[in-house]
């Protein structure tokens, strides 16, 4: 585990019940700003579905995707 964002969490809460839209929306913003765990496999994957670009050095993507 890496290091939480404590300030981007506190700005960032999920939504209860998110959307599958929201959810990847929150997912991408977690990605790039946070380290504190790691993705689980399904997330690139509901990122791609929603058009988001993974970039490869994002702190959360670390060794999740291949660059």
């Amino acid at each position: 585990m890496g290091k939480i964002n404590v300030d981007w969490h506190e700005s960032h809460k999920m939504p209860a019940n998110p959307a599958e839209q929201q959810r990847a929306e929150w997912h991408y913003g977690h990605a790039l700003n946070c380290d504190c765990r790691k993705v689980a496999p399904s997330i690139p994957t509901l990122l791609e579905t929603h058009g988001y670009k993974l970039p490869s050095d994002a702190p959360g993507l670390a060794g999740v995707i291949s660059k």
